[in-house]
């Protein structure tokens, strides 16, 4: 019941969350100067975003705490954002998955070889770490929600750690490392990057996928939400991943802020500039004015998109 009570405050609008944060420099070049580019999330309630102006990196701002994101994604993430109630991930839920875990199967396939050790960073309900299993692969997902950690070993009788503080995994031990959408979520992405990095054997790959911060089909105002405390551009998602001992692996065609990395031997870069990115961010966030957005009733068909996603993956198709 505190894990509903706690959902039903995210979803009132014009209101804050349920938070108190705390401020903090920016993870990829440690400047503290910002721009606001938002003062509302995708659900109208009051979230600050800011963009670094050094670099570019999107973060919310004050960023929740360790203590307030852990507590948030073991009890509360999959039911404020998939209807997860009881645990049981949305029948939907678990078909889109399993979608995506094909086509990321499919173009990682050249590194899936049989014996191959894989490891899926937030494996969510277990889909692709079930996938490449069947094929042979030995593999191991770190998921902080409980109820989804325990749906993927139950359905799937895969190997998931719930806390990374419990995996004690040596240097150089993966082949391959998949994160899709997770570095967002986090309050450090870059060091999560070199951890990973560390993982990572020397002619291992790295898949990386988060939200593209600037990409087209969406409003400004619908790329905000609570749970994305980091948002990245390509260029701002190569450099944390440069600052992390990784570069673009040439095998695989990088599409937008979904690319494949290795490790490289070159040095990270001893500081981080890149006026040009943070001016497009700004320019683009900068068009879209808040009073004529809500005035003109745009915001008002996707609430009633997830909401009918919500309802669907959680009553009907259950």
């Amino acid at each position: 019941m505190p894990a509903v009570w706690y959902t039903l405050r995210h979803l009132v609008p014009w209101t804050g969350y349920p938070y108190v944060g705390q401020s903090v420099q920016c993870n990829l070049c440690g400047s503290r100067e910002t721009v606001i580019i938002g003062r509302i999330d995708r659900r109208l309630k009051r979230l600050t975003s800011v963009c670094c102006s050094q670099c570019g990196l999107i973060r919310t701002d004050p960023m929740p705490t360790a203590e307030e994101l852990a507590s948030y994604y073991a009890d509360s993430y999959r039911l404020d954002y998939q209807g997860a109630f009881g645990g049981q991930p949305p029948r939907f839920h678990v078909t889109r998955s399993l979608r995506e875990a094909r086509a990321r199967a499919a173009l990682l396939a050249p590194a899936l070889r049989p014996g191959a050790q894989v490891l899926d960073f937030g494996s969510g309900s277990g889909e692709f770490i079930a996938l490449v299993q069947e094929a042979g692969c030995e593999v191991v997902g770190i998921e902080p929600s409980r109820a989804y950690a325990a749906f993927a070993r139950r359905r799937y009788g895969v190997t998931v750690i719930e806390d990374e503080s419990q995996a004690s995994f040596a240097p150089e031990y993966f082949d391959v490392i998949t994160t899709h959408h997770v570095l967002e979520h986090l309050r450090d992405p870059v060091d999560a990057l070199r951890r990973l990095a560390r993982w990572l054997a020397p002619n291992g790959v790295l898949y990386v996928s988060v939200p593209h911060m600037a990409a087209e089909h969406k409003r400004p105002h619908e790329r905000f939400h609570f749970g994305h405390t980091h948002g990245f551009v390509p260029e701002t998602l190569n450099l944390a991943a440069l600052c992390s001992g990784l570069e673009p692996d040439p095998r695989f065609c990088p599409e937008g802020t979904t690319v494949v990395y290795r490790k490289t031997n070159g040095p990270a870069p001893p500081t981080i500039a890149a006026p040009e990115i943070v001016a497009r961010i700004i320019d683009l966030y900068s068009r879209q004015r808040l009073l004529p957005y809500v005035a003109s009733g745009a915001w008002l068909w996707p609430v009633l998109r997830r909401n009918a996603k919500v309802l669907r993956d959680s009553v009907f198709l259950r």
